[in-house]
């Protein structure tokens, strides 16, 4: 009606539809052409790095842990918290404003370490035994299995209550279920060792993702990435540190003296991508990660192939290909239920009246109730 009014009052010139703004999805704000490119070309450009970190990262851990350099799991996931305990500090020291809550996080230390801590202890527990399968199975293999974390997630997710049960999602899950089976299967290589590490890996990650989510928010926390990834480092580092120290031999020491410059850089590679995890997070949309995460997978199983000549059965290309589906399929299920939500959010405020009842107008209220 508003609008009806004000165009009597004020007649415009109506323009061809070709000539109006283009409004993007973001709160309905107006952009041009040239800004949406932009917004485009920067997706990809993200996108495309994180992938590359993601991808290299692994097969660096893999190659570093060949017998012939660095066969030590566990002496590499301390060298890994320590230097990301050491880059965040400094990082803190020169771009403050890349950590917005670490000021609340300091003055309420006590709480979040009282949090943090057993989460430290979880992710060490995840990355050394995630490490340490590298030196039994292919990267390739344990790709296949880490598909499977979304549904550990949705499973712990339903035992604590934080998720509700749906014949749905369990209908999507089993497709991802059945192609992880099924790429176990067609191993051509299988050690029940590197299996039994990656599965622990796995519960330990989602286990730490998930408690961490609630306790977090629960205490009231609200920690950005990059100042959780500067307290989480240092709780991972303890632990590690001093069962490293116990069980470092000379020859661990000797292989360390030799390798220490390509430590350095795979430490280094990996704070790297925590940050480069931090501004895609920030900088993109649930979707735009969902489908960059997939991407991701497809690029660490072939570039495994190519540079460890990991051999792929043409059950697991076929299994993997499954997987895919399963996990596309759950993160359009995914997306749905935020939509909705989303709108019946928007419905109620809709609907909410402006002003607040008076005394009188709930006094009636009750009475024709």
């Amino acid at each position: 009606l508003l609008r009806a009014n004000h165009s009597r009052l004020c007649p415009v010139q109506e323009l061809p539809y070709y000539q109006y703004p283009i409004l993007t999805m973001a709160g309905g704000s107006q952009t041009s052409l040239k800004q949406q490119f932009q917004t485009i070309g920067e997706a990809v450009v993200i996108g495309s790095v994180y992938i590359s970190l993601s991808a290299g990262l692994i097969s660096f851990n893999k190659y570093v842990l060949q017998e012939d350099r660095f066969p030590h799991a566990l002496q590499l996931t301390a060298t890994h918290m320590f230097v990301t305990s050491l880059y965040s500090l400094i990082l803190y020291c020169s771009a403050p404003q890349l950590y917005p809550s670490m000021e609340t996080a300091l003055a309420n230390r006590a709480s979040v370490l009282k949090y943090i801590a057993p989460l430290g202890l979880m992710f060490a527990v995840a990355l050394f035994c995630s490490n340490k399968a590298y030196m039994y199975s292919s990267v390739a293999f344990l790709q296949f299995l880490k598909e499977a974390n979304v549904a550990i997630v949705f499973f712990m997710s339903c035992a604590v209550g934080v998720q509700t049960f749906s014949w749905r999602k369990l209908a999507v899950l089993s497709i991802v279920i059945a192609g992880c089976t099924l790429c176990t299967e067609g191993e051509i290589n299988f050690v029940m060792l590197g299996l039994v590490l990656q599965v622990t890996s796995q519960i330990a990650e989602c286990s730490k993702n998930l408690i961490g989510e609630i306790v977090m928010s629960g205490a009231g926390l609200k920690l950005d990435v990059l100042t959780f990834v500067a307290w989480q480092a240092p709780c991972s580092l303890l632990p590690l540190l001093a069962v490293a120290l116990a069980t470092t031999s000379w020859e661990v020491l000797q292989h360390m003296q030799a390798h220490a410059g390509l430590l350095l850089a795979n430490a280094s590679f990996a704070f790297l991508l925590n940050v480069m995890i931090a501004l895609t997070l920030k900088k993109l949309s649930a979707l735009a990660f969902v489908i960059i995460g997939l991407l991701k997978d497809i690029v660490i199983v072939c570039a495994s192939s190519v540079l460890f000549g990991d051999e792929i059965s043409q059950m697991q290309k076929l299994s993997f290909g499954i997987t895919l589906t399963g996990m596309a399929l759950w993160a359009n299920l995914k997306m749905q239920e935020q939509a909705e939500a989303a709108a019946k959010k928007k419905d109620q405020e809709e609907t909410s009246p402006l002003l607040p009842k008076t005394a009188t107008e709930q006094g009636k209220a009750a009475e024709t109730a």
